[in-house]
């Protein structure tokens, strides 16, 4: 009886249990609930259906109904459900997945072992953790792998309903992951642990109150003013359609025209996506010089993005209306297929009309560094360049979505094979065109701009660190507890 407690101690779910559900019966609860969280990451507007994708895994952990080889079980077929799906859908080559699909799919049976660990004891301190953990897990998921940003983040569709999420603002994305995580608990403790059920109930109530008022406060916040913007567009089959952009008859089809439309229905300022031209070629610099002229005559700003070719980086210019190069930036975060130079990361910002207006390309609004540092400025509306493919263009947007709600700026985006979209700083679409199936052209609205900055701005993601701080006391104190039993 001398040796240490932790040999001692005997988790509540052995498998010599008469209650214990075989492993299959466990893998398909997992299946289930893999499903139910894959479903929304394809169809965004399924997303609800994650707000009780995790009771079934949840229910074994609490109602001590597996042992951890059906835990186990039950977060592979977890994580196969959940990751193939994905993959089938982005097809994106296995080399470049395979390292995110087998990292996530550790994470994930890790993480249903441990639900199942942590639900298990009495009382709603484990429901908590539950969502604690959850936090960590994502958090580890969409960090831990270059190249990916939030991208393969479990929370990334609920930017679909922007009005039930304006709380990120504060918490960061991972704060819906808590949400999901510790009602869907609490509501498995409702279920199991009837002695618990008040002290259940009043947390489920006292979160849900605290994030639907959080929601109301910051999403009738009054703007500072508002700008009317624009964003041009098109696809690879319209580029053959209508010759190359480096040609005459593509240049003025595909984006000379858009823009002078645009200007003339009011855009201050004018958006292009990614790599629209190639200099210093001649012809290029030819056709930069007209895009200039159009600017001087409309009085209008521009966002241009192109590569340099001497550089070899992937850049973009604003114009001002007196056809001059005001601000630059290069392009930080590449895609795997990229061969550019990686910028250094250095952010650029320019005056329109009283509001500062800063610029990202592409994959850079998938990681919250940049982001975060325009929302600690305090910049209002943020230009993205982009050019995406059919397969991912859904996913692309709604991180996005997301950036624009978490530093509270507008977003106007500009795309090639995807979707433009302009983007209210409350995460509302207040115009788009997904241009594989409405072909090309502009998209116009008048934006509301905030000054202000938002706490996750400011703080980044600390719902991950205070997550680890509340897990590690929890775990020392059920240790302790246990060793005091024993």
């Amino acid at each position: 009886m001398n040796l240490p407690c932790i040999m001692l101690y005997r988790m509540p779910n052995s498998r010599g249990s008469d209650n214990i559900w075989p492993d299959w019966l466990c893998a398909i609860i997992g299946l289930c609930s893999g499903l139910l969280l894959a479903i929304p990451a394809i169809y965004s507007a399924f997303v609800p259906l994650q707000i009780i994708a995790l009771i079934p895994v949840f229910y074994l952990g609490a109602s001590k109904r597996a042992g951890s080889l059906g835990l186990i079980a039950a977060g592979l077929f977890m994580s196969i459900a959940y990751i193939l799906p994905q993959l089938f859908v982005l097809r994106l080559p296995v080399l470049f997945v395979a390292p995110l699909a087998g990292f996530g799919a550790i994470l994930m049976i890790v993480e249903v072992w441990a639900f199942g660990k942590l639900l298990a004891g009495p009382g709603i301190s484990g429901a908590i953790a539950a969502g604690a953990l959850l936090v960590v897990i994502d958090w580890v998921l969409f960090t831990a792998l270059p190249g990916f940003g939030t991208g393969p983040s479990l929370v990334r569709p609920w930017s679909r309903y922007p009005a039930l999420i304006q709380f990120v603002s504060i918490t960061g994305l991972t704060g819906v992951n808590f949400v999901l995580g510790s009602l869907q608990a609490l509501v498995v403790k409702l279920i199991v642990s009837p002695q618990s059920w008040r002290k259940a109930l009043i947390c489920i109530t006292a979160i849900v109150a605290v994030i639907s008022t959080t929601d109301i406060v910051i999403k009738y916040r009054q703007p500072v003013g508002r700008l009317k913007v624009a964003a041009v567009g098109w696809t690879n089959a319209d580029v053959e359609r209508h010759g190359r952009i480096k040609s005459k008859r593509g240049f003025k089809t595909l984006l000379s025209e858009p823009i002078i439309n645009a200007a003339e229905n009011g855009a201050r300022l004018i958006v292009c996506p990614e790599t629209v031209l190639w200099l210093p070629a001649a012809s290029q610099k030819g056709q930069l010089e007209h895009l200039a002229q159009i600017a001087r005559s409309h009085s209008i700003y521009l966002a241009i993005g192109y590569g340099d070719k001497k550089t070899n980086e992937n850049r973009m210019m604003f114009i001002d209306p007196c056809g001059q190069v005001i601000g630059e930036y290069t392009k930080t975060y590449l895609a795997y297929f990229e061969h550019f130079k990686k910028g250094d990361g250095r952010l650029t910002q320019v005056n329109i009309d009283g509001f500062a207006v800063g610029a990202m390309i592409c994959a850079d609004d998938g990681y919250t560094r940049l982001s975060r540092e325009y929302g600690r400025k305090g910049v209002p509306l943020v230009a993205v360049l982009n050019n995406d493919w059919l397969q991912i263009k859904d996913f692309h947007l709604q991180n996005s979505i997301h950036r624009a709600i978490e530093s509270r700026y507008a977003v106007v985006r500009a795309t090639s094979n995807g979707i433009s979209a302009i983007v209210s700083p409350d995460g509302r679409v207040l115009a788009r065109k997904d241009h594989f199936t409405e072909g090309p052209g502009f998209i116009m609205a008048e934006v509301p701009l905030y000054s202000c900055r938002t706490m996750f701005s400011i703080l980044g993601h600390w719902p991950a660190a205070i997550s680890v701080i509340f897990l590690a006391i929890y775990l020392f104190f059920k240790f302790k507890t246990a060793c005091v039993k024993i």
